[in-house]
């Protein structure tokens, strides 16, 4: 599954699946020459650092930053994907290329808008081994956050002002659904009954509706709830770990919700990319302890891919 927060200038999500993959983060250097389908390869770009696999020298992302402060997450968008053949009029990018391609040219969410009103995504594989994988996307900076999704109907991007994404149903059902908790709030409730005297027996009373099961529409409430009202104290070591605290809350345990095959869906892990800092800071399922990489000076120039 998967669920996305954006909150001031940290970003960052949870990874859920029923399988677990070999990801670690990845430092791609600025002379690290990427090489795509039908674009032309990039030999000199912004260093990207995130979390993925490299198959065949090739960076396979799942989230990342630039050294700009440019983010981007890929999350599970099942039976809703569509990718698309060749269009001779637009810029056409495989989903597994979309990641490396959009942080390697562009500093701001305002770029990829401006990019993604002439692209396309491709419907071709990394290999037959590697299928593309049904995906919908994030991409945030400091100030805003867009969603993207190709459908059956063509390529749609969504200004996103809740700062959060899940997965299913496509992202203007989100947008509607969200209307449904305008009662929410984090305040201590006032009695709105007239001629009866009436006080909550402890707080949290603000939340009472706050969705806590594992759908994707109520993880997308409970994320918007989170990243909404809590508060970051500027810190930067202790707002990595509040924001990856609130991704906990959202987190699956291995046995509580299982797919169609039976398998237990996990969060495998939480990430935190702070784009002030440069920093990407994750944490992995039965791990206490959050593990943080940075854009480092002797790497960042570099022409080769960086394994942690």
């Amino acid at each position: 599954m998967c669920t996305a927060i954006r909150k001031e200038h940290l970003f960052g999500r949870n990874l859920d699946l029923d399988y677990e993959l070999n990801q670690n983060p990845i430092l791609i250097g600025r002379n690290h020459v990427l090489k795509f389908i039908e674009q032309p390869n990039l030999e000199n770009h912004y260093a990207i650092l995130g979390m993925g696999m490299v198959v065949n020298d090739y960076p396979l992302l799942s989230d990342a930053l630039n050294e700009k402060g440019l983010a981007a997450a890929g999350l599970n968008f099942p039976s809703n994907a569509v990718f698309h053949s060749h269009k001779d009029d637009k810029v056409n990018i495989s989903p597994f290329e979309l990641l490396p391609y959009i942080l390697a040219k562009f500093s701001s969410v305002k770029d990829v808008k401006e990019f993604f009103k002439s692209a396309s995504l491709l419907n071709v594989p990394f290999s037959d081994k590697i299928p593309l994988a049904p995906l919908h996307y994030i991409f945030a900076d400091k100030t805003e956050s867009i969603v993207v999704e190709s459908t059956s109907d063509g390529l749609f991007v969504y200004d996103n002002p809740y700062d959060v994404l899940t997965n299913n149903p496509p992202f203007p059902f989100h947008k509607s659904d969200v209307k449904r908790y305008l009662s929410l709030t984090s305040k201590y409730p006032l009695n709105k009954i007239p001629n009866v005297e009436l006080e909550p027996d402890s707080v949290g009373y603000g939340s009472i509706g706050l969705p806590g099961d594992y759908s994707s529409a109520s993880r997308f409430i409970k994320a918007f709830y989170l990243s909404k009202f809590m508060k970051l104290s500027h810190e930067r070591e202790k707002d990595i770990v509040q924001f990856i605290s609130a991704l906990t809350q959202i987190s699956f345990l291995p046995g509580v919700t299982q797919g169609k095959t039976g398998k237990d869906e996990m969060t495998i892990y939480s990430s935190c990319m702070d784009l002030d800092d440069f920093s990407y800071s994750y944490r992995r399922m039965y791990d206490r302890s959050i593990a943080t990489v940075r854009f480092e000076n002797e790497k960042i120039d570099s022409n080769q891919l960086f394994i942690s």
